[in-house]
């Protein structure tokens, strides 16, 4: 009997010294394909690493920053002392404990990692945690190669004499991931951050709650579902914002056609206040073939601004037959600029060439673009359009020519708007247009106020007389129609829209030119 024992014993033995060694290459193993991730991420730089491997325990020690080009891209969007943090390197060190019970019962290691900062870094972020370590990340590996990754960040309360105060309540939250690292699972709460910039203005959010399902598709473009959730939202200021918003950039991103600062409002918003309430953002990504499909679902339930009150919002639309490979191709381009020192023209252009080379399948595989949903409670009124847009045999050399896009454009929209609305629209378009000589104001000769109402009156006429050609219908102060496009034909509630021909004139009417000339004088 002693003689099968001691065999017996010695294997047990064997496999009991043996296993922490097996399971710390295999940790090694996922840890290799983490800073692969790491690398191919377009934003990060590994700029060395190292492991260390013993028997029950390893350490990897691994270097890395923010790709400087990006920085370079987004450097004046940041506050100064976030920049000085994001402009250094940061060495991660990782303490791994590996074999079947190193974090519980099924486990192939657990892993502690500890943060190191360059000192400059370092001296920013004391000022705002103390001395709380400002990151705390484990991450348990199973047996399978899946795991789970947990990060806290913890709460701080900071205040400076000039009357700055950040009250931060923390950040926690897990990151489940399949083996290969070919699926995810995020879930990450924030419950509250409130800043108050001295005399300027403050900014606040409630209960901001992130959760995701990503899988690796065939196509190798990511698939799955995220959501995003708000409870309130709150910036006030004391101070104009000047704004310029470029519309006319939107639509000259696969056309060649200039629509001009018309519908580029520019000017000033006013002291006041912005507070949303109940935020939610959805989205759902699928794959069929060689084909994505994708939604997107906007919602709030209140928004105030300043004294008007807005809201609910429910905004739901779809994107389908997608091109998958121009999908890949667009993110690739993305990853590029990343690592490239750009100018924002410069990445405008890269990314419209794009579009219409190697992304050009987005416009010529039939993509169709569903409005399934878009509700919104206004002051002036309800807006509700549902509708459909898609490209029908468009080809790569109609996108240099607008009438041979609007020729293969099908559009199907069931449209209801205020009145109202499209009267403010028309006066905040032209403000860019129109000024009034302020000696003439304080002569009281002119009025901004009088444009703004002429425009008005222009609106109204327009509608009543597009409603009496039954191109729409005018009912309780809401504007109603059906928009269809097909075969480059627009039509209103199924009626041509037919332009009205510019008169004729004779030209014995025309003036000679020294005729004109003593007519102006």
């Amino acid at each position: 009997m002693k003689k099968f024992l001691i065999p017996t014993a010695a294997a047990v033995a064997a496999a009991a010294l043996g296993t922490p060694y097996y399971l710390g290459i295999k940790a090694e193993e996922s840890l290799t394909a983490q800073q692969k991730l790491l690398q191919e991420s377009g934003f990060l730089t590994v700029e060395s690493r190292q492991y260390e491997r013993g028997w029950f325990t390893s350490t990897e020690t691994t270097v890395i920053r923010l790709k400087p080009t990006l920085l370079h891209n987004t450097e004046k969007y940041l506050p100064d002392n976030l920049k000085t943090v994001l402009q250094q390197p940061v060495t991660i060190v990782n303490h791994i404990k590996h074999g079947p019970f190193a974090g519980g019962v099924g486990t192939r290691a657990y892993i502690e990692t500890e943060f190191k900062y360059h000192p400059e870094a370092e001296k920013v972020l004391s000022r705002f945690f103390g001395g709380q370590t400002p990151v705390n990340m484990t991450n348990t590996v199973y047996f399978n190669g899946s795991g789970e990754i947990s990060l806290n960040v913890p709460a701080f309360d900071y205040e400076e004499l000039s009357g700055i105060k950040l009250n931060w309540k923390g950040l926690g939250g897990t990151t489940a991931y399949g083996n290969n690292f070919d699926t995810y699972r995020h879930d990450y709460l924030a419950p509250a951050l409130q800043v108050k910039l001295a005399d300027k203005g403050d900014i606040a959010f409630n209960g901001l709650h992130f959760q995701s399902e990503t899988t690796d598709g065939s196509n190798r473009l990511s698939l799955g579902k995220s959501s995003l959730m708000l409870d309130n939202f709150l910036m006030q200021w004391k101070e104009g914002i000047d704004y310029n918003v470029k519309l006319n950039e939107l639509v000259n991103l696969v056309t060649d056609l200039q629509i001009g600062a018309f519908i580029n409002p520019t000017g000033t918003v006013a002291p006041s206040k912005i507070e949303v309430g109940k935020l939610k953002f959805a989205t759902d990504t699928r794959e069929a073939d060689r084909f994505i499909n994708s939604e997107g679902r906007f919602q709030f339930e209140k928004l105030a601004y300043g004294n008007e009150q807005y809201g609910p919002l429910d905004i739901h639309i779809a994107a389908e037959h997608l091109d998958a490979p121009s999908l890949l191709a667009l993110k690739n381009k993305l990853a590029e600029i990343a690592g490239r020192n750009m100018s924002e023209s410069e990445i405008q252009n890269t990314l419209i060439q794009t579009a219409k080379t190697e992304a050009s399948g987005l416009f010529t595989q039939d993509p169709v673009l569903n409005v399934k949903t878009f509700t919104f409670s206004m002051p002036q009124g309800e807006v509700d359009v549902k509708g459909s847009l898609a490209f029908k045999g468009l080809t790569v050399k109609d996108m240099d020519n607008l009438a041979d896009m609007l020729g293969k454009t099908h559009a199907d929209f069931d449209i209801r708007v205020p009145q109202k609305m499209l009267e403010q629209l028309a006066v905040n378009q032209a403000r860019s247009i129109f000024s009034v000589n302020p000696e003439d104001e304080a002569a009281g000769r002119a009025n901004i106020d009088d444009i703004n109402e002429t425009l008005r009156l222009m609106v109204d006429n327009t509608l009543q007389v597009m409603a009496r050609d039954q191109y729409l219908t005018l009912d309780k102060n809401n504007v109603r129609t059906r928009l269809t496009l097909q075969d480059n034909t627009l039509k209103l509630n199924g009626k041509v829209l037919e332009r009205t021909p510019e008169p004729e004139i004779p030209e014995s009417d025309l003036l000679p030119e020294d005729s004109e000339t003593q007519a102006a004088q």
